[in-house]
């Protein structure tokens, strides 16, 4: 059996390699619920999901599975997308996020907001109640 790196490259990043892991923490008191080891394509998600599906769905539907409906997540840009939105909200959970100007599906005016240091923006979707 071949030994499989776990290591990722980011030019980027002052440590160009790392393994890439997700978690789940409680903001009170820092306690780790879940966490999931990025290998890339040979990462184990749930198998009922779409297999072309958002890479931050997938990782959010792994990491939730042992909470109920409820909850308040907090996240980076990363992780802020339409389809995670949706998904959330059928979990009957908030999410309060980074929004980068060119991810998909959200409205063009939030898209095209200048804003200074420290300021904020939202939009409600009166179909949905996204805010």
């Amino acid at each position: 059996m071949e030994a499989q790196t776990v290591q990722n490259y980011n030019a980027s990043k002052p440590h160009k390699y790392h393994i890439k892991t997700f978690g789940l923490c409680d903001s009170a008191t820092g306690y780790c619920i879940n966490i999931l080891i990025y290998f890339g394509k040979d990462t184990s998600y749930n198998p009922d999901m779409d297999p072309e599906g958002s890479q931050a769905v997938k990782v959010f539907d792994y990491l939730m599975t042992p909470l109920v409906k409820g909850h308040h997540i907090f996240a980076d840009r990363y992780y802020t997308s339409y389809p995670l939105l949706l998904y959330l909200t059928n979990r009957k959970t908030y999410f309060t996020g980074t929004l980068n100007a060119n991810r998909k599906n959200f409205p063009p005016e939030l898209k095209s907001l200048s804003l200074n240091h420290r300021e904020s923006k939202y939009f409600l979707e009166e179909k949905t109640d996204y805010l």
